[in-house]
């Protein structure tokens, strides 16, 4: 430090003191940590501080008289060895004005280090922001992606990825070439989130990303906006590889969280524009995610989200205006959950009826601000939006299924109601998944493709809930057999979830077996097409084998193979292992997810 500063004994600089960070000076009015992020430096004189650091002399004087005692001690070990100073070339020399302790005082810089340091809370280093793999050839570089396609897929990203998760803009005009160059992490992310499931580098690609994430994350704990991007990025269209749980997923979300918070970015006083992006994205993400996999990685809706809704909206980007309805939305699907997780059983079908009358009508206050909003978004955005719409309103009856909530009237006709609306609502889910344009289905965010998870498992789930509840321990009066036969046609289960599987395979064209099971999306459309082949036996096993089931050759109870369309053809029931298969486990791969 130089003389200038130590005369006035100044501590902090205002920015870093604001930020409660370390302030490490560089020159005369900056610090190193300004410096690096191009703050202005504005140091406080103890005179303008009043009496904020009255105490600061005495403390210095305590220091000073310690490292007299340090140095008288040195002095006496040295005469005691017959030394009047340490040798020059000795394996650790001290300075030859050691040798006497009245004379020597520490320098002005060594005090004020130290008192910044005893006022610092934290230790070590700062963690770095530079990346460890700078400089290192890229994908393109390497001959792995031609510049034609790299410039292909960062304008799909801009052009078709951007509508359905506004959180992470690019500039405007931006290249694959400047990106790569300035954010080569967020590059590696946009090329793997749009180059398709059936791309034969996309294991290379995210690979790369991962090299990323366990050097510079993990190893190094790099703390940057380009980090927090990038992952943000990944983990919305995240689909290799597939894990049971999705530990991976999981923890590429709880990165983004933690590198949001190390930021700042949560207290920081004031925000650029992609910095609120990425709050508001990691926000949508870690809520969601949470939601459906019952894991605590959440951020809290607090005021930061509301300011920055309200301040990214009046940017020039229309992409910023339709953060958000995504916002509002997810916002009421955390306090859905949080009521739901706060039940108590004994409250029964009163608890129920007026817990779902109080969220329908916040949903209802919710979903008339978002409709504003979506005659000025684009098609593919307001087709995401309306289908975040069609998941609450699925989930609106879900605590039909919650069996502790009805013990004392299992077969309550508010509950029927509800489970055929549940059955009703999944299916309006699906359909608009179906009815959406084949290219919107390469485009689907993580989130979309959770939803599908959960009203593919609410619907067998719901059904045979219903069944359970009408047939009883006899299932032979004729007005039963009318209601199963009505519940089982209005599901169509095995039609419906084949026809979901076949349109989202479209996405995956051209790829194996094995890269079908490693895929999120292929994996599930395998397991849909299982549940379609089993969901019969599972519907017998519960109404068993009447004289109406046999009476009905076209109606869906009678198994007749040609009502049941799978990827076993013409296949002989009697050879397919139906036993051998567990209904519950392969169902928890839908209602788990979500």
């Amino acid at each position: 430090m130089s003389a200038t500063i130590s005369a006035v004994k100044r501590r902090a600089c205002v920015a870093c003191t604001a930020a409660k960070a370390k302030c490490t000076p560089q020159s005369v009015n900056l610090c190193q940590r300004c410096a690096r992020l191009g703050k202005s430096c504005t140091y406080l004189e103890l005179p303008q501080t009043k009496r904020k650091h009255k105490a600061a002399p005495s403390r210095v004087e305590v220091l000073e008289k310690r490292v007299d005692q340090l140095m008288s001690q040195v002095a006496a070990l040295t005469r005691q060895n017959g030394q009047a100073s340490p040798s020059p070339d000795t394996s650790n020399p001290l300075p030859n004005d050691w040798g006497s302790s009245r004379d020597a005082e520490p320098d002005s810089a060594d005090i004020s280090a130290m008192l910044d340091a005893a006022q610092d809370p934290s230790h070590g280093l700062d963690p770095p922001t530079s990346s460890v793999l700078e400089g290192q050839p890229s994908i393109v570089d390497r001959g792995l992606l031609s510049e034609a396609e790299a410039e292909r897929l960062v304008a799909t990203f801009q052009l078709d990825f951007v509508p359905k998760f506004p959180f992470v803009l690019m500039r405007h005009g931006e290249t694959a070439a400047r990106l790569r160059d300035r954010e080569p992490f967020l590059f590696l992310c946009v090329v793997a989130a749009t180059m398709g499931s059936a791309h034969p580098l996309r294991k290379i690609v995210t690979e790369e990303i991962m090299k990323h994430v366990t050097l510079r994350v993990v190893a190094r704990s790099e703390r940057n906006l380009e980090l927090l991007r990038g992952l943000l990025v990944h983990s919305a269209w995240y689909s290799y590889p597939a894990e049971r749980y999705h530990p991976r997923l999981l923890l590429l979300i709880q990165f983004c969280v933690s590198i949001l918070h190390d930021l700042r970015l949560h207290r920081k006083p004031s925000l650029h524009p992609d910095e609120q992006r990425a709050l508001l994205g990691t926000y949508w993400l870690s809520v969601g995610l949470s939601g459906m996999l019952g894991r605590p990685i959440m951020m809290k809706h607090d005021g930061r989200i509301d300011e920055c809704m309200e301040r990214i909206a009046s940017t020039e980007h229309l992409s910023d205006r339709w953060i958000a309805p995504f916002i509002h939305l997810q916002t009421f699907l955390a306090t859905m959950d949080e009521i739901y997780a706060s039940m108590q059983a004994s409250g029964g079908r009163v608890l129920v009826q007026v817990t779902r009358g109080s969220l329908q009508r916040q949903f209802d206050s919710v979903r008339a601000r978002v409709e504003k909003d979506l005659s000025r978004c684009p098609l593919s955005t307001a087709n995401a939006i309306r289908t975040e719409i069609k998941y609450i309103e699925m989930r609106l009856e879900e605590l039909s299924l919650r069996e502790v909530l009805w013990i004392a009237e299992p077969a309550s006709a508010v509950r029927t109601t509800m489970l055929m609306s549940l059955i009703q609502r999944s299916k309006e889910v699906i359909h608009t998944i179906h009815n959406l344009p084949v290219s919107e289905i390469a485009q689907m965010t993580i989130i979309t493709s959770a939803h599908i998870c959960a009203a593919v498992g609410y619907i067998p789930t719901a059904v045979m809930t219903l069944l359970k509840l009408i047939t009883g321990p006899t299932p032979t009066d004729p007005a039963m057999e009318a209601q199963v036969q009505a519940i089982v046609e209005v599901a169509d289960y095995p039609n419906l979830v084949t026809e979901l599987a076949n349109t989202l395979e479209t996405r995956l064209e051209g790829m194996s077996a094995a890269d079908l099971e490693m895929d999120i999306v292929g994996s599930l459309c395998s397991k849909m097409r299982l549940l379609a082949r089993c969901y019969p036996y599972q519907i017998r096993a519960i109404v068993g084998d009447t004289s109406m089931m046999a009476a009905a050759p076209t109606n869906v109870i009678t198994m007749t193979p040609p009502v049941w369309p799978s990827i076993y053809g013409d296949l002989d029931d009697s050879m397919f292992p139906v036993d051998n298969i567990q209904w519950d486990s392969l169902l928890s791969s839908f209602t788990g997810f979500s």
